[in-house]
């Protein structure tokens, strides 16, 4: 282990670096930095390293801040120090104590912890009045975003022209659901001027995220992506997230929706409408993210067993489109066995 790094955990978790035994973590799927289990005097922290330099003046800095905030609250790790220095060998350094728990990850959770979930947010929510920065995302307006989902849709259908033929009327199916969403988005930009109640959450909502505690209660972790954002966009991120919107039907949902909603409405009365209008436009942003990802892996020859989340990728992009067809339907099953031959990528 680099002695820098230790010399830098034992210096913000006050102890000796002789004391201090640091091991690297295996990273997750899609994992954006590099997290260490540090142990010393006792005590189990985790060390997280930054490593997009584009991100280096902001998600360490108000990780630990939202980390600070949060303390009192017990939901989330309690903060031990945080490093800003970076340079050619390593990024800026955030150091917490270690959840102890279950990760929720690729599970179907109960209606009782879904509700126990929605708690938790709600718990969140309270200290929005205490944060002074934006979640990563949200300087852009919803149009701005709907442009760069056309990109790499029209790069994608380019690719299947060249390329790989067979995958042509997928891209042409997906343009199509795109270009039939702008009436949503402009309305989501329209409510967006109008003002809303700025809600502070995690922004990033899979369920990797999710720690089910020894004594039953939940945490939450990583909030490099947290800030002030639209609650409708996080709640629908969370319903449709790839590593869980396969888990649980739109009926089993309410288990989550209902509680929070009952407490945010009554503040926020365009939230229902706008949690609608989202569910219009996520499917297509997973569709161009996971294009843009697929194209990537064609160039490097990793084509080859592409999983998302456990389903094989043109299974998940199928399960994308089939939604984006279904709007304002929630069911999207018919439009589902209606996709069954469609094909994306090769191999996938």
């Amino acid at each position: 282990m680099n002695d820098a790094l230790i010399q830098v955990v034992a210096r913000l978790a006050g102890c000796s670096p002789s004391a201090m035994r640091i091991e690297l973590r295996a990273p997750l799927d899609h994992q954006s930095n590099r997290l260490y289990d540090a142990w010393a005097d006792g005590r189990h922290l985790i060390v997280k390293e930054y490593l997009k330099q584009e991100e280096f003046s902001t998600a360490p800095v108000y990780e630990h801040r939202a980390l600070e905030l949060l303390a009192p609250l017990d939901v989330a790790p309690r903060p031990v120090g945080l490093d800003e220095e970076h340079g050619p060998e390593r990024g800026p350094i955030v150091v917490y104590e270690f959840l102890d728990g279950e990760m929720w990850g690729r599970r179907k959770p109960s209606w009782e912890e879904l509700r126990a979930l929605a708690e938790v947010w709600l718990t969140v929510d309270s200290i929005s009045a205490q944060v002074d920065w934006e979640a990563r995302g949200t300087n852009r307006s919803v149009a701005e975003r709907y442009a760069r989902f056309h990109s790499r849709m029209l790069t994608f259908r380019a690719w299947t022209e060249e390329e790989f033929p067979a995958g042509t009327a997928a891209a042409l199916r997906s343009l199509d659901v795109l270009d039939r969403r702008w009436p949503e988005v402009r309305e989501l930009d329209a409510c967006s001027a109008q003002g809303m109640r700025l809600s502070f959450g995690p922004a990033d909502t899979r369920f990797a995220n999710v720690i089910r505690r020894p004594d039953g209660r939940l945490g939450l972790v990583d909030w490099e992506d947290g800030g002030l954002g639209d609650p409708a966009r996080d709640l629908v991120g969370t319903i449709s997230h790839p590593e869980q919107e396969d888990l649980l039907i739109p009926d089993e949902w309410q288990a989550f929706l209902e509680p929070y909603l009952t407490v945010l409405v009554p503040l926020d009365v365009l939230l229902p409408r706008r949690i609608e209008l989202y569910r219009a436009i996520d499917p297509i942003f997973w569709l161009s993210v996971l294009f843009q990802e697929g194209l990537r892996r064609a160039e490097q020859g990793q084509l080859a067993g592409w999983t998302i989340n456990g389903l094989p990728a043109n299974e998940r992009l199928r399960r994308y489109l089939a939604r984006g067809l279904a709007w304002p339907d929630h069911d999207f099953s018919r439009q589902l066995d209606g996709l069954a031959a469609l094909t994306f990528f090769p191999g996938a």
